[in-house]
């Protein structure tokens, strides 16, 4: 009887349904966290969670600049001095500078400091000139940093950096990494705001918002499989401010300062979150044109993009519908 019990014991866990965990949370720079996990038993799947928020928690004390507490915030205090950064901050800026030239400054960290001059103007009633945006246009073409060798940075700018949509990306990339990488842990969703990674299982079926509206329960767009990869979007015909009358998108080109006019939405399927966020940026800059030349260039990317008359635009490797 003994020795039935010890073969009977592990096939009943070996029958046994997976445990499904999910949790909602307000802590990624702002952003809602939507955490699903998958595993052969509640306290795996609890000890997997626990794993991933301390990795966010860890990751947002290094990224998030609305903290000034943050390194990320100390550092930008610190202009023109060489100061050692963590392994994290170093990698976020690496991947910001690899995107900055490889989209020609389409993607920019510093387009926040463009986005200031249209709400200033905006506030007088009227629209940037073509000297101002041309000033900061200007200074945006230099690099913003510099990374040395040893681990250490420069920073330049003296205009506002934003890196939060690429370190929510990241953020997310690591959450679920960590996640995945626990005992016993099948399957992984880690989705932020929209910007989502999956590892493991079957993938699952995303439903694509149309840029067109707010409205949560709004028809999608379409449909889109991930599964081992992650999704972002990007852009809002319905985002925007007045400014002396005429309604411009929230959206600037960090390349002449000018509101994006022909995009109204992207979407991306790349092989992790920070990619998929950065190129969804690029892109609804640069276009259906390049912007679908960038997409297929980059192993294991598609792209939809949406123009603002409502033409969808697709890259070769864009999936149908499931």
């Amino acid at each position: 009887m003994a020795a039935m019990s010890g073969l009977l014991f592990p096939l009943l866990r070996a029958l046994q349904p997976p445990y499904r965990l999910r949790s909602v949370y307000q802590r990624l720079l702002g952003t809602e966290v939507e955490l699903q996990i998958v595993a052969r038993t509640r306290r795996l799947a609890e000890s997997a969670e626990g794993t991933a928020l301390s990795e966010l928690e860890r990751l947002s004390a290094v990224l998030n600049r609305f903290d000034p507490h943050s390194e990320l915030s100390r550092w930008l205090t610190r202009p023109g001095e060489c100061a050692p950064l963590s392994a994290e901050l170093r990698a976020v800026l690496t991947l910001a500078d690899g995107w900055r030239v490889r989209t020609g400054g389409a993607f920019h960290p510093g387009a926040d400091a463009l986005g200031g001059l249209w709400q200033r103007a905006a506030n007088q009633g009227r629209e940037p000139d073509a000297a101002e945006r041309a000033e900061v246009a200007g200074q945006l073409r230099a690099a913003p940093w510099t990374l040395h060798g040893d681990g250490t940075a420069t920073l330049h700018a003296a205009y506002p950096l934003g890196l939060s949509a690429l370190a929510k990306g990241f953020i997310v990339d690591r959450m679920a990494g960590a996640a995945h990488a626990s005992p016993g842990v099948e399957a992984v969703l880690v989705n932020a705001g929209g910007d989502l990674r999956t590892l493991g299982g079957r993938g699952l079926n995303v439903a694509v918002a149309d840029p067109f509206t707010a409205r949560d329960d709004a028809p999608p767009l379409t449909r889109v499989h991930v599964r081992d990869g992650a999704l972002a979007s990007s852009g809002g015909a319905h985002r925007g401010r007045m400014v002396g009358g005429v309604w411009r998108p929230h959206l600037l080109d960090p390349r002449d300062g000018r509101p994006v006019q022909d995009v109204s939405g992207v979407t991306v399927t790349a092989p992790d979150c920070a990619t998929a966020d950065a190129l969804a940026t690029a892109l609804s800059v640069l276009g259906p044109g390049a912007g679908l030349g960038l997409a297929e260039d980059i192993p294991g990317c598609a792209a939809l993009i949406v123009s603002r008359d409502g033409t969808r635009h697709s890259s070769r490797h864009w999936p149908h519908p499931p």
